[in-house]
């Protein structure tokens, strides 16, 4: 047994769908139209069970919306989404929305119509929804009994984006509260965050990633026990509806025009936001980025502790350094540095006699044994060891700006040249 995904009230082609029910196959099998849509019901319903629950819905690329005033229309540029139901949702050329036909002749009865003078204003969305249609008409048995006579069918269901304008609606809830909570999204309300955060709060050092790694499973696990499907929401997937992915916010000025309206343009007429869309990243980027995750509040990867590329300044003896984040005192001492110099032997070691930390917490000056006169100059800020410089917060120094973020600790080189003084 098949069941057919509802689609949209005006479409009228709907392929069947069930992601656990597949053909075996065997040696003299005689396969009729019913195999067949078995095997793409199959197929089908396995790609978008997958992204309906485990993706979401969202823009993947493309879809920018713009406005033509001059033309009166809602311009929606090729892309791809992905909607609540894990279609995929393709726009191959620019499609258009004539807005003051849309007004005149299918504005919904609880549009909110603002006039201004002879201007009317009202706010909409824009929509990207599922719309099928059949193609490739081919020769067809009408019916498969004696007598039959031949007519065409169509052989293909073509899959695409249409945009629609829609009075706008409240954002949907957020899904997964309780892992929102534990990482900062939103106030800590529920007991087991509140108690999971004060736990990573307390942990050592040492011990933190695995408590916070601990932690996030236990969140997560009850995040997903509590996941259910929308009421009357379509077999297998989590939301009901038709599906459709918001693409853009748009606030709408028109002005009568004989017997139309013309769209107004300008700072003051129709605008058009596009940050109020879902989003798709693709898996690389997220993975990337998650090497400078902020984290939960009150762990201890909320912000990382580097030397800012390019601040080494040399005047005689005083030598300046800036980090990203206050440093903890007592960290700050002369064998948490090491300064050499340039010279026609080598690479000269130059002794650091004292390490001082500035009123701002960033900023430390260290007093070299000597003034030189030597470049380039180069200064090691510690941060492997025994004696590494840490945050306020026991974070320890990883390199400089720029460099991957290594919680483990790693040395900040900086050079001083005498094109950099210059400069």
């Amino acid at each position: 047994m098949t069941d057919t995904l509802a689609i949209d009230s005006s479409t009228q082609v709907a392929l069947p769908l069930n992601p656990f029910v597949a053909n075996r196959y065997h040696f003299g099998m005689l396969l009729g139209v019913a195999d067949f849509e078995t095997e793409q019901a199959y197929h089908r319903g396995k790609s978008w069970l997958e992204k309906a629950w485990l993706h979401g819905s969202g823009v993947v690329w493309g879809l920018d919306v713009e406005v033509h005033p001059e033309r009166g229309e809602v311009i929606v540029q090729p892309g791809l989404a992905i909607d609540d139901h894990g279609r995929e949702l393709v726009v191959s050329d620019p499609m258009c929305l004539d807005l003051a036909a849309w007004f005149a002749q299918r504005r919904p009865p609880d549009l909110d119509v603002t006039e201004d003078g002879d201007d009317i204003v009202f706010d909409v969305q824009v929509e990207l929804c599922l719309d099928t249609c059949l193609d490739r008409p081919v020769p067809s048995i009408s019916e498969p009994c004696d007598g039959a006579s031949f007519d065409t069918a169509y052989s293909r269901v073509v899959e695409r984006g249409g945009p629609h304008l829609v009075v706008p609606a409240p954002p949907p809830g957020e899904q997964y509260p309780l892992l929102r909570e534990f990482f900062g999204q939103v106030p800590a309300a529920d007991p087991r965050v509140v108690a999971a955060l004060s736990g990573v709060a307390a942990a050592a050092p040492a011990d933190r990633a695995a408590i916070l790694l601990d932690a996030f499973r236990r969140i997560a696990a009850a995040d997903v026990t509590a996941l259910r499907p929308e009421q009357d929401a379509p077999a297998w997937m989590p939301f009901a509806g038709d599906g459709c992915v918001l693409l853009a916010d748009l606030h709408v000025r028109l002005r009568p025009d004989g017997d139309r309206h013309a769209v107004i343009g300008g700072d003051e007429g129709t605008t058009v936001d596009t940050s109020v869309r879902p989003s798709h990243v693709r898996t690389r980027t997220i993975q990337e980025l998650l090497c400078h995750a902020t984290g939960p509040a009150g762990s201890s990867t909320a912000a990382p502790l580097q030397a800012v590329t390019g601040s080494a300044t040399l005047v005689g003896d005083a030598l300046g350094l800036v980090f990203t984040r206050a440093l903890k005192a007592q960290t700050v001492q002369p064998a948490a540095f090491a300064v050499t110099a340039l010279g026609e032997g080598g690479w000269a070691a130059i002794e650091v006699v004292a390490a001082a930390l500035d009123g701002d917490g960033v900023t430390v000056t260290l007093t070299l044994a000597e003034a030189t006169e030597l470049r380039p100059v180069r200064v090691v800020a510690r941060g492997t060891g025994s004696a590494p410089l840490l945050a306020d917060d026991d974070t320890v120094l990883s390199g400089v700006t720029g460099d991957p973020v290594v919680t483990s600790g790693g040395d900040a080189a900086l050079m001083i040249s005498a094109s950099s003084e210059e400069e």
